[in-house]
């Protein structure tokens, strides 16, 4: 067992590396990006600080009990907090710092005869973050940004498709008047995600994006991905030939950093774990499904009979 001196000087230091760690992600500019949450409209960063803040001095006072509870607390909140990345797929290195340290805090500080309060404590801390924990996993700045998205309807659609991918390029044209469909009806919101997966896909999701800045009317996107996918038919693999290329088929570009777009797109596939195409995920009433191959026409059709 550590003696009084030895564990107050060790709660010290690891209270101080918290608001450290959340000083730290303050300035983060990797998965924090997409990565953001708030409690009653006070960022989690700021509040982390306070949190820590707030400890030191109970600990200070000697308010043993206090300080306890309020580990106890912030636990129950960090469980919440850990979830909600596992079920997004969008991690933050110093968000699992600060949760580290609390834990260490916690287990440090534990007192079995106490158990009763610690328990209520942790669950008070996990079912408040529960109800009025607000987070994102994309950037506050996304909407100001290119991204291929159409509609305003309540029900998110997200397509992933691949122009390398076969059964993608044989599905497109079955998809389109289903989503024509949906678009008039005012039934969904659709953003067209093109996947990765071969390695001149990058390349083709740039031009996409080029001729979407140009025009972001549905049905010119809809001709430069039919145009883009019959150049990946074509075998077309340079910046220089797929250019002329969707020139020539009257497709007109408008470049741009992509980069932030890409940035939020990335985001996107982290968050619903995508892995092969196609895939369409469809978010409604709060719950998340997910398409694969021919089920992707089925479940935009079921859509069709939404009021």
């Amino acid at each position: 067992m550590l003696s009084f001196n030895k564990k107050s000087l060790l709660n010290i230091v690891m209270l101080f590396a918290g608001i450290a760690v959340s000083s730290l992600h303050i300035f983060c500019k990797d998965a924090c990006l997409y990565l953001k949450g708030s409690v009653f409209g006070l960022a989690l960063d700021y509040m982390g600080i306070a949190y820590m803040c707030i400890l030191i001095i109970a600990h200070l006072l000697r308010r043993n009990l206090v300080f306890l509870l309020l580990l106890s607390f912030g636990t129950g909140a960090e469980v919440y907090l850990l979830g909600f990345q596992v079920n997004h797929g969008v991690y933050c290195r110093y968000c699992l710092y600060f949760g580290a340290i609390l834990l260490f805090l916690f287990l440090l500080n534990f007192e079995r005869s106490k158990k009763i309060f610690i328990a209520l404590s942790l669950l008070t801390g996990f079912i408040i973050f529960s109800i009025f924990f607000e987070g994102s996993v994309t950037p506050a700045y996304a909407d100001d940004l290119p991204l291929p998205s159409f509609g305003n309807g309540q029900i998110k659609v997200r397509l992933y498709t691949d122009y390398f991918c076969g059964p993608c390029r044989a599905l497109e044209p079955q998809l389109e008047p289903i989503i024509k469909s949906l678009l008039k009806k005012g039934v969904i919101t659709i953003t067209f995600i093109d996947t990765p997966v071969h390695p001149q896909t990058t390349l083709y999701a740039k031009y996409f994006l080029y001729a979407f800045n140009q025009n972001r009317d549905f049905d010119i996107a809809l001709r430069a991905r039919s145009v883009l996918f019959e150049a990946s038919k074509e075998k077309i693999t340079t910046r220089e030939n797929l250019e002329g290329f969707i020139q020539k088929k009257g497709v007109k570009i408008k470049p741009f950093d992509t980069s932030p777009t890409f940035g939020v797109l990335a985001a996107y596939l982290k968050e619903d774990v995508i892995n092969s195409t196609p895939t369409c995920i469809i978010y409604k009433t709060g719950k998340k499904e997910r398409f694969t191959g021919p089920d992707i026409i089925k479940a935009l059709e079921a859509l069709r009979q939404v009021r």
